[in-house]
């Protein structure tokens, strides 16, 4: 291992998922929080959340363009809103800088195209944030690789979070556009693509295979500001990959008391000679107590799905399941991402993946707006 101590520039501040980014990089003994930075035209709101990052972690402000000719600067992680994502992305690789990348990589093709393209030819590493270190998805790869359950047949991942206060929207018929121009709200998120490419991703990665066709769905199961905003809270996709396989997923959120933890993360493997599942929460503890059953926090008027640490503070935590696998797969996330850069492993969730999975995912939006199966490949 190198002593070099590798400089990270922020963009992105309270509110966006670099609360958590930035706390993972400081505590890598090899990186160095320099600065938050973002572009001098960036939305007042999100210069006000980035100053208040700045100031909880005793860092300077700067514009991006500034920030990006420090010599001190060797990696960027990158949290703007999706829209503005591939710009400052291109951007900062062209000035040379390794970027770790917030999920989804982009809002649509042609934008993660550009940001492929530019990690191309500026020669940087990049990384996207996924699941893909988790313990249930290196798993499922060796059990494929290592012909355990003979050809896949099959593939499918649920990935669902359990935040929010469920229950405020009758069930209905979602009428979906098709078309995803504008990604962020503060209430709200597209869950089919906020969730669902955590579950797109993992099959890109499990399977290395791409996707041939696909038909999906979108719907408005629980929540009323997923409603208010024209966005889902739930989806579905099934894909025919190149080889032939079938590979199916269901994402979206479905409220705090939906679930005994986070949320559903599991993968099922299906092969001609066998079938095998994966579960992030087994195996468990089951614990029975005379303990306070877990009570949802009170609606927080600016995170009322619970996506920000900012905004969750001091949430009362689910005791009944006990994971047993001691993984700290986040952790093992971002030091994989500073091992790509500082001894040449390589990369796992490559920008070449995370652009695939852009690109079902918008096409999986055009089939759910025309109950049409739509080719990719």
């Amino acid at each position: 291992m190198s002593s070099k101590t590798y400089g990270v520039l922020l963009v992105g501040g309270m509110r966006s998922h670099q609360e958590n980014y930035a706390l993972q990089f400081q505590a890598d003994p090899r990186c160095r929080l320099v600065a938050v930075a973002d572009q001098e035209d960036a939305p007042i709101d999100r210069v006000i959340l980035n100053q208040a990052l700045a100031d909880e972690l005793d860092l300077p402000y700067q514009n991006l363009e500034v920030a990006l000719e420090r010599t001190d600067v060797d990696i960027v992680s990158l949290c703007p809103e999706v829209e503005r994502r591939a710009e400052i992305a291109v951007c900062c690789a062209q000035a040379g800088k390794h970027l770790y990348l917030d999920k989804p990589l982009a809002l649509n093709s042609s934008s993660a195209s550009k940001i492929v393209s530019a990690v191309h030819e500026s020669g940087v590493k990049a990384q996207m944030f996924s699941n893909v270190h988790c313990n249930w998805a290196k798993e499922a790869k060796t059990t494929l690789e290592e012909g355990v359950i003979g050809q896949l047949r099959a593939i499918h991942c649920d990935i669902t979070f359990a935040k929010g206060h469920p229950g405020s929207v009758k069930q209905q018929r979602r009428i979906e556009s098709g078309k995803r121009s504008r990604y962020t709200f503060a209430e709200a998120k597209p869950e089919l693509f906020d969730i669902g490419v955590y579950a797109v991703s993992v099959i890109n990665w499990i399977t290395n295979q791409p996707v041939k066709s696909l038909v999906a769905t979108t719907g408005n199961y629980f929540f009323k500001e997923h409603l208010a905003y024209d966005v889902e809270d739930f989806g579905s996709i099934i894909m025919e990959l190149a080889d032939g396989t079938t590979a199916t997923i269901s994402s979206g959120r479905f409220g705090w008391t939906s679930h005994p933890l986070g949320g559903i993360q599991r993968i099922k493997l299906v092969g001609n000679t066998g079938i095998v599942d994966f579960d992030a929460n087994q195996p468990r503890l089951e614990v029975h107590a005379a303990e306070p059953s877990f009570q949802p926090p009170v609606p927080h008027p600016l995170d009322p799905m619970g996506m920000w640490s900012s905004t969750t503070n001091g949430i009362m935590q689910k005791n009944r399941w006990k994971p047993i696998s001691g993984q700290n797969w986040i952790e093992e996330e971002f030091r994989s991402f500073i091992d790509a850069i500082d001894i040449g492993t390589p990369i796992e969730m490559t920008v070449e993946l995370a652009a695939q999975s852009v690109e079902v995912i918008t096409a999986a939006y055009h089939s759910a707006a025309s109950g049409q199966t739509v080719n990719i490949t």
